[in-house]
């Protein structure tokens, strides 16, 4: 199929309206496909980033399964990373381990990045477990988007804490117990349990919240016993 370009009324060529049509067709095809790559790769970058905590609530749930015997349960929360036996966290409730890393500066974001891609972060200048003050363990965001939700899957459930749940610490070989007493939400600048004290030994947990985004802070408190 042809036709006849004019411009202003004076003749300008012949234009093949079937080439045209066939182009146009091709590039409709290209960005159809350039669209699903997109969306697949959207896809990919989503499952990245939420998959931990995604990972983490499913087995949280399925803990809670009435279907399940004890057994079964103790089998779930066994399939984690072996920690490190000079210094981890458990907290049974929520199947919840992780080796924890040392005398991290909270409030250097390179610092406690490049902790966060190997466990829990405890707070530089507080105390360590065992000692009177607070000690003060963190999974929370680091800088990249792209990291906050998979840097902060260990603590991902710690909003389902309630007073008396366990939380077990083990310090170079000596093992220690608490309870949680508390736990509060904070702005992401309240720093006030990360202020050294020498009153009582208090052992704070905190991670982001609402989980999976950086807007708040959840700080969960809990006492020796």
């Amino acid at each position: 199929m042809q036709g006849i370009l004019y411009n202003q009324g004076d003749l300008a060529g012949e234009l093949d309206f079937s080439n045209l049509l066939k182009y146009l067709r091709i590039l409709a095809r290209g960005m159809r496909m350039v669209g699903k790559v997109f969306i697949a790769l959207g896809a990919v970058g989503i499952v990245y980033i939420y998959g931990p905590l995604v990972r983490e609530e499913a087995k949280y749930e399925i803990s809670k399964s009435e279907f399940l015997n004890p057994k079964q349960i103790q089998k779930i929360n066994e399939q984690k990373e072996i920690v490190n036996d000079e210094y981890s966290i458990k907290i049974p409730k929520i199947g919840a381990e992780s080796k924890v890393i040392s005398d991290v500066d909270a409030f250097d974001p390179k610092a406690y990045g490049e902790a966060l891609k190997l466990g829990v972060a405890e707070a530089s200048g507080l105390s360590h477990p065992g000692e009177l003050g607070t000690t003060y363990l963190f999974a929370h965001s680091v800088a990249s988007r792209v990291d906050f939700a998979r840097y902060n899957a260990v603590f991902y459930l710690l909003n389902k804490l309630e007073s008396g749940d366990e939380v077990e610490i083990n310090y170079h070989g000596q093992v220690l117990k608490y309870e949680v007493i508390g736990r509060e939400v904070l702005k992401a600048t309240d720093t006030k349990y990360i202020l050294s004290q020498n009153l009582v030994e208090r052992l704070v947990l905190q991670t982001c919240y609402p989980p999976g985004t950086t807007w708040k802070r959840l700080v969960v408190v809990a006492k020796r016993v």
